[in-house]
């Protein structure tokens, strides 16, 4: 099970550890709420259709990661490698050829990007629409990585000889123009501006952490000059900050067992607000109930998952009532 998955389930060894040894994740929640306007200006994408915000979502991700110089990543790649397999399985042989063949065109795209000196790329409007597409079509192989072919991925409908281009006219004509905004939003300083002052190597998307492989998987979304950082699109702000959100984030900070990133802040960036909202890691700790510092945290969290204990057995019920008197 990977990092989320084992925290959906409240009786997982991850879910069981965070309960125990970071229970408050209420006092994260309101600190953070805190910090937010009432009414923070939020970015919305525009259209009459229904939005996929899942895959928007993974989009805008996709493509600050390009903005930041790593346009690939393992579950981008192992979602090409896997599409085409299932999509064959569920479809037909020459289905699954096209969808083998349009990963491997974006792929090859993605990969020929020049990473920006700064930071961010500066593109002509139709190169960025363009880059935009790329992006959201990546959110399909990517999904296929961490939740499998569901059903209503677009992949499922690509037909025998189609093209990366084919796939790229379908993208909702609401997908350039949101991405777009959100990355008006980024680019300022109070934001992720400024990363684009950061070199190459503190500029770290995707990392894996020496744990990861405890939980089958765990990749954050970026540590920024030791900023360890989690990307939110959500047009609902008010509702961030649930504790499977915070947990998820304390799971990342615990899972790099050596600190070999040196994580000094952990935090938020919400992608629609343009606002980005850390800590330090031992303010973050302490917010969740810690009451130890953060190397016995790790040693505790990496032997519960590579010791794990089974769950307590569930409370016997009686199927008898007793009466008060005897």
């Amino acid at each position: 099970m990977s990092l989320t998955s084992e925290l959906s389930n409240p009786h997982s060894t991850v879910s069981r550890f965070m309960n125990a040894h970071l229970p408050a994740t209420a006092q994260v929640t309101a600190d953070l709420r805190g910090r937010l306007p009432l009414r923070p200006v939020t970015i919305k994408p525009q259209s009459a259709h229904r939005f996929d915000y899942r895959s928007l979502g993974r989009a805008i991700d996709r493509r600050l990661r390009v903005a930041f110089g790593s346009p690939l990543d393992e579950a981008l790649k192992a979602g090409v490698l896997y599409a085409p397999i299932d999509v064959a399985e569920a479809s037909t042989p020459a289905a699954g050829a096209a969808v083998r063949a349009v990963g491997a065109a974006l792929l090859d795209e993605l990969q020929t990007l020049a990473s920006a000196a700064n930071g961010f790329t500066a593109l002509e409007r139709q190169e960025e629409e363009r880059l935009a597409r790329l992006c959201f079509v990546a959110s399909h192989f990517e999904e296929v990585y961490r939740a499998g072919l569901r059903p209503g991925n677009p992949l499922t409908n690509v037909k025998p000889g189609a093209i990366l281009d084919d796939l790229l006219g379908e993208v909702p004509s609401y997908v350039p123009e949101d991405i777009g905004q959100q990355m008006k939003l980024a680019e300022a300083e109070e934001a992720l501006g400024w990363a684009a002052t950061l070199t190459a190597d503190q500029r770290i998307c995707a990392p894996v952490f020496s744990g990861s492989l405890d939980v089958k998987g765990a990749d954050a979304d970026y540590i920024l000059d030791g900023r360890l950082i989690d990307c939110k699109a959500t047009i609902r702000p008010d509702r961030i900050g649930e504790k499977k959100e915070i947990h998820q984030l304390a799971g990342y900070l615990l899972l790099d067992y050596e600190d070999t990133y040196a994580l000094n802040r952990v935090g938020l960036y919400l992608a629609r607000q343009g606002r980005l909202l850390t800590w330090t890691t031992e303010e973050f700790l302490r917010l969740l109930g810690a009451r130890r510092p953060i190397p016995k945290l790790r040693a505790a969290f990496r032997k519960a998952l590579t010791n794990p204990q089974p769950p307590p057995p569930p409370n016997p019920t009686s199927t008898t009532q007793t009466t008060l008197f005897d």
